[in-house]
């Protein structure tokens, strides 16, 4: 992978200020574009001037993006595409929302069984894991036809065991049990139907929650229904989401689970991950999802740049062959296409501090200059190819020393791929806000 600096040689830099003003309850900004270096001894006339300039300015919207927000309006992958048979994908680093691949994300498919990481995610927000789950003749699933954790009628389990279930094999079984348990409480019912019934409401209000607006959840397996839907910018969002939750990251970690039942027989079970690359290429939790309708499904989390940041991918409808409810060895092509954008990926980035040499020209001056700075800023992924990048520093002038302050928006080939906060370094902001008040 080519250095940093190496690769900044081949970029073309375009910069700017966004000073972001205020007079009564409106939001002026004034921009200046290639803004490069300022003498301290004319910072603040230049300040008054360009006050005076934002107060006359048209009134313009400030959209700077929250801290490890994905902006909407990437519309492109930030990388040559890569061959996969995937009908739809969503990749982007975690810590700060910055794209990396995207192909048809928000095109609303079938999804399979990685409707479970929505399950999980109600299941503690709702659930208590260390409840007593008594299984139901209604939990149980057909285990020649469905993925499953050989729960039986009457087997006792805790809703944290279960969650293992869920996770690790995928059993739908876990998932029926584990709506029936949680919606129980939600709905303040006794009827299993009405209890799951709520939960996939409860499934739905999650998503809603995050703005997923192209997500409907019917049930809590992820079985073929024209009724439940997702995209691969959702899932990738909702796995982010689990990647966050100390307990459910440790689950999806695991590549094999034992547990006892302690029912009737008092049964122990081995059960495996359905994730074949757990462990390999930085993969360190994972969800898949097979159906007829979904075809081969992923979502992962995978570690990158010595571990110092993890990127999740969703992958949704790759190929993938069926006989007699049965996958045709050799035919699911979801890894194959997850090896291809990760390779893609370390082909076409490198992971560097914003205000790293070579990275952005003028930026740390120009930060300087309007006393803000980084507070522990992220490695972000930085194109090595020859795409042109860009910067606009937002300053928003509020606050005082260690307030945030603005954000450094980030553009690849023209397009906002992520944002990261900025602080101010003076004891009152030198932004306009402050100026244009007086």
């Amino acid at each position: 992978m080519p250095s940093a600096r190496r690769a900044a040689r081949r970029f073309q830099w375009l910069g700017s200020i966004l000073i972001v003003a205020k007079r009564g309850h409106q939001r002026l900004t004034c921009e200046m574009s290639n803004v490069r270096r300022f003498s301290s001894s004319i910072h603040r006339s230049l300040l008054a001037l360009i006050a005076v300039v934002a107060i006359v300015s048209s009134v313009v919207p400030s959209a700077s993006g929250a801290p490890g927000s994905m902006g909407s309006n990437v519309s492109s992958s930030a990388i040559a595409s890569p061959e996969v048979t995937a009908q739809s994908v969503f990749s982007f680093d975690m810590a700060t929302g910055i794209t990396l691949y995207e192909k048809n994300p928000d095109e609303r498919m079938q999804i399979g069984s990685t409707v479970k990481v929505v399950t999980a995610l109600v299941v503690m927000e709702h659930g208590n894991p260390s409840d007593q789950v008594l299984i139901d003749e209604s939990d149980t699933v057909d285990i020649t036809v469905f993925s499953n954790m050989q729960l039986q009628a009457g087997d006792t389990l805790t809703v944290g065991t279960l969650l293992y279930g869920l996770l690790i094999p995928s059993g739908n079984d876990g998932a029926n049990a584990l709506a029936r348990h949680v919606g129980l409480d939600l709905c303040g019912c006794d009827n299993p139907e009405d209890a799951r019934d709520a939960f996939y409401q409860a499934m739905n209000d999650y998503a809603a929650e995050l703005g997923l607006e192209n997500s409907r959840f019917t049930n809590a397996s992820g079985v073929d229904a024209d009724s439940t839907y997702s995209t691969a910018r959702d899932i990738a969002i909702l796995f982010r989401e689990l990647m966050r939750n100390e307990r459910l990251a440790g689950i999806v970690a695991e590549p094999a689970y034992q547990f006892t039942s302690a029912g009737p027989e008092n049964r122990t079970y081995q059960e495996s991950t359905t994730n074949d690359l757990l462990g390999q290429l930085g993969v360190i939790g994972g969800k898949t999802g097979t159906t007829p309708e979904a075809g081969a499904c992923v979502v992962l989390a995978r570690q990158v740049n010595g571990g110092s940041n993890t990127v999740i991918t969703a992958v949704l409808g790759a190929d993938v062959e069926y006989q007699d409810s049965v996958i045709v060895d050799g035919s699911d092509e979801r890894w194959n296409d997850a090896r291809a954008i990760f390779g893609a990926m370390d082909d076409q980035f490198a992971w560097v501090t914003p205000g790293a040499e070579g990275t952005f020209p003028g930026l740390a001056e120009e930060m300087a200059v309007w006393q803000v700075e980084f507070n522990d800023p992220p490695t972000i992924p930085y194109p090595s190819t020859d795409a042109t990048t860009a910067y606009q520093l937002v300053l928003h002038g509020r606050g005082g020393t260690g307030d945030e302050d603005g954000a450094v928006r980030l553009y690849y080939d023209q397009e906002q791929v992520g944002s990261v906060p900025i602080y101010s370094t003076a004891a009152q902001s030198p932004g306009l806000a402050n100026v244009a008040g007086r």
